[in-house]
């Protein structure tokens, strides 16, 4: 085991050890595992050591049970933590939050959030002021912890699995996070732990208040005095000292800081004496070297509402402040009932990409991100002498301030002096450091990936929500124009004996028909069948003779006991293709017979065809699965997997999807986890989940998606130029078929791409530029879809570009222009079809 200073090379990036050796080791003793649940008398037997010893100790308190249900303030362990607090003991309360490390900045953010919010009304606002410290469990690959500081957490204890050298982490954020320590047992305690390494500057003990139930009252209370009375003789001796969790980036060379935001509040207009006393404090704050934030008189407002400010987060946005385009930040009110409702923002301009802070009182103690995605901030009003008290009390405290200076303040000559001579201490004591409220909050926020998207996408949403215009008869006739050059595809080359259709056509002197086709393609087909009679361009009776020919190859066929439709079979010969089974492929199957049957005609033989299938075979806990040469692989770690779901269930099998991850509290917190959970399994494009509205019905988690995906293929062409259009599809040259979409957890705006086989010379940079492409049938889905300028712009391009003599083509290079004209397929066909069917309004 290292030294922490050894370590250096080994900690993530963002991270730095603290470089302060002494040969007192600083040492904090936690009590873990603090719950409702605890044996009580020897807890008290425990703390009772402790406070006759003046030791202090850390509580922590696991504030929500089993069903996340909060421990209340009428609570058994209310009632002993405030009979400690009240008594003036050395006790320290801190949430314990066990999967911290596991969890993303914006999930850090609320979980220190409500942990702190629930701590305070457990034990009352009045004992205690600020919470800094957490306690987590340690675990692999622990995540940054840079959401925490947004509720004013400074310090994060890491519980260890096994006893280790304590190291010490410094995050860019401010935040101080402590791995490693000892575990102390009382009941089994004969002297106090070794030290683990001499040199080490740091030791953290670990005392599991859930153990103490295990030991008689008696023998916990004699080991603990124990404990403490060694404690008391290694502090005598130069050995330890020891230390208050809270204090702790005091007490060590952590370079530890705090902000100094300050909003000067205009005076009215006319008020030219304010003015005049205005002008000059905002003259004497420069001097000092203070950043402040001007912002105009509220006025009395509504007493229902709290006065907030919206800044921006993209950068963009902040370059176009800074250009005074428009005000860097913009006034914003905030219904009273947050953060515990969801409720709009009213606002005097439009929000872009953003986020607002909420101005709350001193009294509220509330400090961090609310489940509406606001930043809680308590605002110190100065406004009298009166005021100068709360102010000399924060000016000697750890918490970062934001101070309102009121117009009526200023009336007061010596009231400002002495306003001056605070800042001025504040200004010169080391630690604290003045931003503009703007910074300030940009410092405090999330700014991983996940959180900046979905940032930009609230911003664009309001875009999004535009009713359907009726179609002029000039629009409806480009798109049976368009409904006729897709049917080509399907008139030239369906096969008159078995009724299937090459998967793709390769038209170029030399070129082939591919003759085999997966469930996926036999479902395009379907569904274009059945788009074309809605549209008119064949008639029923034409319609049941395809359809006719198509079912019997796919009853599918039996292979270790399971009969199931084939991963792929040929489109020139009946019933023939291979044992496998594709899970995904299924869904779309299943789908397509779903809105065959709900078309009508075929009820009685797909229910019987679907019911001899295995299907329930192949679901494992819930999760849809493939097979292949025999063996069960899952299909859960895909983004078919929703759509498959969905299908799966209209046949009546309960299946499990990846990405309903809504715990229906939070819509923020809400869009957040999806989003993590949609990054986790890779790029996202345009199928299946717009094939989901046009055949299901959209989910509340595909319509956000789409949302996500559209407003981001706008964004890249407004800033670029560049028509985005990303989905699954074949092109003209290997690898032949590729997966495009969008990136969710880059750093950057990125348009990946995969392949069946996932080679890895098909996933570099260079291979992503040169072989980006518009989707020709995912801009017929979006036109179907999404209402918008941009998709009239992506229809109007594959109008020029993809035609053919055998259909539509697949897809145009975005970087050459270069259309594949001689490569189409059936699943572009089949989808162009069934978009159409929706536009025309024909769809059932």
């Amino acid at each position: 085991m290292k030294s922490a200073v050894a370590s250096l090379a080994l900690l993530p990036l963002g991270a730095r050890p603290s470089m302060a050796i002494s040969s007192v080791q600083q040492s904090i003793i936690v009590l873990s595992d603090i719950s409702e649940e605890t044996s009580f008398p020897q807890l008290i037997a425990a703390l009772d050591a402790f406070t006759e010893q003046n030791i202090p100790v850390v509580c922590a308190i696991r504030l929500f049970d089993e069903a996340e249900k909060e421990l209340g303030s009428g609570s058994k362990l209310s009632q002993l933590m405030k009979g400690y607090l009240i008594g003036g003991s050395n006790v320290e309360l801190a949430p314990y939050l066990p999967d911290l490390a596991r969890l993303s900045p914006h999930f850090q953010a609320r979980a220190t959030f409500e942990a702190t919010q629930a701590l305070q009304r457990l034990i009352g606002s009045n004992l205690i002021n600020s919470v800094r410290t957490v306690i987590c469990d340690e675990v692999e690959n622990p995540t940054a912890p840079t959401g925490a500081r947004s509720s004013g957490i400074l310090n994060i204890l890491v519980k260890p699995n096994e006893n280790s050298l304590v190291q010490s982490q410094t995050w860019h954020t401010g935040t101080v996070r402590l791995l490693g320590g000892q575990k102390v047992s009382l009941g089994s305690f004969p002297h106090l732990p070794k030290v683990m390494n001499a040199k080490s500057s740091q030791r953290v003990f670990y005392l599991s208040a859930q153990e103490f139930s295990k030991y008689p009252i008696n023998e916990i209370e004699i080991a603990a005095k124990r404990f403490c009375s060694e404690l008391s003789e290694a502090e005598l001796e130069g050995i330890l000292s020891l230390e208050p969790a809270s204090d702790l980036q005091l007490r060590n060379n952590y370079e530890f800081r705090r902000h100094f935001c300050c909003l000067l509040v205009q005076p009215p207009d006319k008020d030219a004496p304010l003015w005049a006393s205005f002008n000059e404090l905002r003259a004497s704050l420069t001097k000092m070297g203070v950043a402040f934030t001007e912002v105009n008189d509220p006025g009395r407002g509504p007493f229902d509402r709290l006065r907030g400010i919206w800044v921006p987060s993209d950068k963009a946005q902040i370059q176009a402040a800074q250009g005074l385009t428009w005000p860097q930040v913009i006034p914003i009110e905030i219904p009273k009932g947050l953060p515990d409702r969801d409720q709009a923002i009213r606002n005097t301009r439009p929000l872009g990409p953003g986020v607002g802070i909420v101005f709350r009182s001193v009294s509220d103690r509330q400090t961090g991100f609310d489940r509406n995605g606001l930043l809680n901030a308590i605002e110190l009003e100065i406004h009298s002498e009166n005021s100068m008290v709360q102010l000399r009390r924060a000016v000697g405290g750890m918490d970062d301030l934001i101070i309102s200076i009121l117009p009526s303040f200023l009336h007061s000559q010596p009231v400002r002096n002495t306003f001056l001579g605070l800042v001025s201490q504040l200004m010169n004591d080391g630690i604290t450091y003045s931003l503009p409220i703007d910074q300030f909050v940009r410092f405090r926020i999330p700014k991983d990936p996940i959180s900046s998207r979905r940032r930009k996408v609230a911003a664009a949403q309001p875009g999004l929500r535009l009713p359907r215009r009726p179609l002029k008869s000039l629009e409806k006739d480009r798109l049976l124009e368009d409904a006729r050059v897709a049917w080509r595809y399907f008139t030239r080359f369906t096969n008159k004996k078995t009724g299937l259709c090459p998967a793709t056509v390769n038209a170029a002197p030399g070129g082939r028909l591919h003759e085999t086709v997966t469930m996926w393609d036999v479902g395009s087909h379907i569904n274009g069948l059945v788009a074309a009679t809605q549209i008119g361009l064949i008639d029923q009776k034409s319609f049941e003779i395809s359809v006719r020919k198509i079912l019997p190859n796919i009853v599918g066929r039996t292979s270790q006991n399971r009969r199931l439709p084939q991963g792929w079979i040929r489109t020139d010969r009946h019933k023939w293709g291979n044992k496998n089974f594709d899970g995904s492929d299924a869904g779309r199957l299943l789908s397509s017979l779903d809105n065959l049957r709900r078309f009508g005609g075929f009820e009685d033989q797909l229910e019987e065809m679907v019911a001899s299938w295995s299907l329930q075979d192949i679901i494992l806990e819930g999760k849809i699965h493939s097979v292949i040469n025999g063996g069960l692989a899952s299909s859960y770690v895909s983004h078919s997997a929703h759509y498959s779901a969905l299908a799966f269930r209209r046949w009546g099998l309960d299946v499990r999807s990846p990405y309903e991850v809504y715990k229906e509290i939070s819509e923020v917190d809400d869009q957040t986890a999806l989003l993590e959970a949609v990054a986790k399994i890779g790029p996202i494009g345009a199928e299946p989940l717009l094939l989901e509205a046009m055949e299901m019905g959209m989910s509340r988690e595909s319509a956000y998606l789409a949302d996500v995906l559209f407003s981001t293929q706008v964004e890249e062409f407004d800033d670029t130029g560049r028509l985005i259009c990303v989905s699954e599809g074949p092109i003209d040259l290997s690898p032949w078929f590729t997966y495009q979409g969008l990136q969710l957890d880059a750093e950057t705006r990125t348009w990946a791409t995969d392949t069946v086989g996932k080679e890895p010379e098909y996933r570099t940079p260079d291979f992503r530029e040169n072989y980006l492409v518009v989707s020709t049938k995912s801009a017929f889905l979006w036109g179907a879809y999404q209402q918008h300028e941009y998709s009239d712009r992506l229809l109007r391009f594959v109008r020029e570009t993809s035609k053919t003599e055998n259909g539509f083509s697949s897809s145009t290079f975005v970087k050459t222009g270069r259309t594949t004209e001689l490569y189409s397929d059936l699943n572009t066909n089949g989808v162009i079809l069934q978009a159409l069917a929706h536009q025309l309004g024909v769809a059932g």
